[in-house]
């Protein structure tokens, strides 16, 4: 206790935003404090504010550890928590890392969504500059698709792309309704490409091979206006089964598209292209996990956002690929590793995966976590996969259903600034003080900390050679 600096730097191994999330997180780890056998959780939130606030107030910044400089080159495109949060722990393996903003402030919805007595914008530029005095740099009015693409960003030695782009709520902040410039060579959001359509938009042309990614009966849908506007081919991927797909064979008749060919159990897994166009997808079936390549030169989604992939050039062409040469740059990308408790799951938009933007902050965080981590997978030529000794909800650690001997004690209550007072405040909050704080730990029953007792009464018997 009492020594508020370490706490930070150890919040900080997890957690690029301390004193941001000390103010706006639900609290789900709250929902799993042992305490809750007893009386109430441990203000955990809080009291990480509160170490987090005298950080800021000291005017010392804290970093965690980061690996030595690797010289890998990662870019990052989207400024928002999961993109800052994938640069920080990139950062922290030892990469030089750059974050590509649409708008002129990094922070995302944390700078629009949030009334600024939940959090003002100090405590918001201070998180955010402690990523970036983690050597992470930034450039910001910088939109994929209009001012650079995945392509430049290879050619230009990033090694790695990671797409952060964010949902509906994202780009309804930016003012953005249809996505026109489009984040992925070729790839559309299905309600884009049915508005542009709608609209006897040219840019809603299609190319020879089209493929369709879930969307049930508006994916029959969509797969008319297709044919109706050039395609010849269309393949409409979904993850259900017949019986689930929400159409019937009725349906398929009446829509009568000649060679339209559609997949169930599908899982789309990688994308393949060539400079700023798309060539072809991989899906795998999700049973057999057999994976099938087919053409496709355009890609529609029915989700709420673009999903979060990692881009790499081809290491073929790798050594041959600088700003100046002439030779056609060939790219694949594949999403980042899942969480642990639906690590089985494959596919883009499996489930648990996010459909449009994340519903907290600190899922996102998790979010940019994993996706750092596999990215340093991708660099080192791995695929990513999350580690085989991450314990999970049912692992037997966790079986704990009851605690003794230990005395009921009560929570610190956060205090409130009234709405006279908030002009002086400028947080409903106000935030722990050093005696609330110190109370409020004292009730931690350190679950985390195991002790493995070591007795030299019995010292470990040597093997007999005999």
């Amino acid at each position: 206790l009492g020594n508020y600096h370490n706490a930070v730097q150890v919040i900080k191994e997890r957690n690029p935003f301390p004193a941001i999330i000390g103010r706006i997180c639900p609290r789900p780890c709250e929902l799993d404090c042992r305490r809750n056998y007893i009386d109430e959780p441990v203000a955990i939130n809080f009291l990480k504010r509160y170490a987090a606030d005298y950080e800021r107030q000291s005017g010392k910044r804290v970093l965690p550890y980061k690996a030595p400089e690797t010289d890998h080159r990662i870019a990052v495109v989207g400024g928002g928590v999961e993109g800052l949060s994938a640069a920080f722990f990139a950062a922290r393996l030892g990469h030089q890392v750059t974050v590509f903003e649409a708008t002129s402030n990094l922070g995302g919805l944390l700078r629009s969504a949030i009334a600024k007595e939940r959090l003002p914008e100090e405590i918001l530029t201070w998180d955010i500059e402690g990523i970036l005095e983690m050597g992470v740099e930034a450039e910001n009015g910088k939109v994929l698709g209009q001012d650079f693409t995945v392509a430049t960003l290879l050619r230009q030695g990033f090694e790695t792309v990671f797409l952060a782009t964010g949902g509906w709520d994202s780009r309804l902040a930016r003012g953005i309704v249809i996505e026109e410039h489009l984040p992925i060579a070729g790839t559309y959001l299905m309600v884009d490409w049915l508005n542009l359509a709608g609209k006897d938009n040219a840019t809603a042309s299609c190319p020879t091979d089209v493929v369709i990614y879930g969307g049930g009966r508006l994916a029959l849908k969509t797969a008319r206006i297709c044919r109706d506007r050039g395609a010849q081919r269309v393949t409409i991927l979904l993850r259900e089964n017949r019986s689930e797909a929400g159409f019937s064979d009725v349906d398929l008749d009446e829509l009568g598209i000649t060679g339209l060919q559609i997949v169930y159990n599908a899982g789309l897994q990688r994308l393949v292209g060539q400079d700023d166009s798309l060539e072809r997808i991989e899906y795998v079936d999700l049973h057999s996990r057999k994976k099938t390549s087919v053409s496709a030169q355009g890609l529609i989604i029915a989700a709420g956002r673009f999903p979060e992939l990692i881009f790499t050039a081809s290491k073929i062409d790798a050594p041959e690929i600088g700003e100046s040469s002439d030779q056609p740059l060939q790219w694949e990308a594949t999403a980042p590793y899942k969480q642990p408790v639906l690590g089985n799951e494959i596919g883009l938009f499996a489930e648990g995966d996010v459909l449009a933007d994340y519903s907290a902050a600190i899922k996102a965080i998790g979010a940019g976590r994993r996706a750092a981590a596999s990215l340093h997978q991708v660099i080192h030529g791995l695929e990513p996969a999350l580690s085989g000794h991450v314990i999970m909800t049912d692992a037997d650690v966790q079986n704990v259903d009851h605690v003794e001997n230990v005395a009921a004690t009560r929570r610190q209550i956060m205090p409130i600034c009234s709405g006279p007072e908030l002009a002086v405040c400028g947080e409903i909050e106000r935030g722990f003080t050093e005696d609330m704080a110190r109370a409020e730990a004292d009730r931690c029953l350190q679950c985390g900390l195991i002790c493995y007792e070591h007795s030299e009464a019995s010292p470990v018997k040597e093997e007999s050679t005999a």
